[in-house]
């Protein structure tokens, strides 16, 4: 071996290209949730609900505190995995759709309200139960052989 092999050495560049996404792709989290806090005061003056009184302005709300809360999460899920028919099936279920109906809420309104129903603690029993059931339906749906026995 020559001593010129040893002193070569090899060189590399590595140029890391950015996935970009179009600005109307990205959720923001942040509209979503003043949107839905906008929502829930609207329904409180509409609807008299008073379990949401704490929530008086959007300016008053420590951020910190609103991803502590149940309520976000619960709006996200909603917002993000399901149509206004599938909460409107769910809102027939607890025995809310015509108060839902009869005051014409959007797909936002519908979400605070179904949400602030589920997360009352006299409803705890009714809302397990509900998703109980949807979860067996679901187990259903996706089996070969009973899927074919459920009209859903």
């Amino acid at each position: 071996m020559n001593n010129d092999d040893d002193d070569e050495n090899i060189s590399f560049f590595l140029h890391e290209e950015e996935l970009i996404k179009p600005q109307s792709d990205i959720i923001n989290i942040n509209e979503l949730l003043v949107n839905n806090i906008n929502s829930v005061n609207n329904i409180n003056s509409v609807n008299n609900i008073n379990s949401v009184n704490n929530i008086n302005s959007v300016n008053n709300i420590n951020t910190v505190d609103l991803y502590n809360n149940k309520f976000v999460p619960h709006i996200i899920n909603y917002h993000e995995n399901f149509t206004v028919k599938e909460l409107l099936v769910i809102c027939d279920y607890y025995g809310i759709l015509k108060e839902v109906k009869s005051n014409k809420f959007n797909k936002d309104e519908i979400i605070h309200f179904l949400v602030e129903f589920e997360l009352k603690t006299e409803n705890n029993d009714v809302v397990f139960k509900r998703k109980n059931m949807w979860f067996y339906i679901n187990e259903l749906k996706n089996d070969n052989f009973m899927k074919k026995y459920i009209l859903w």
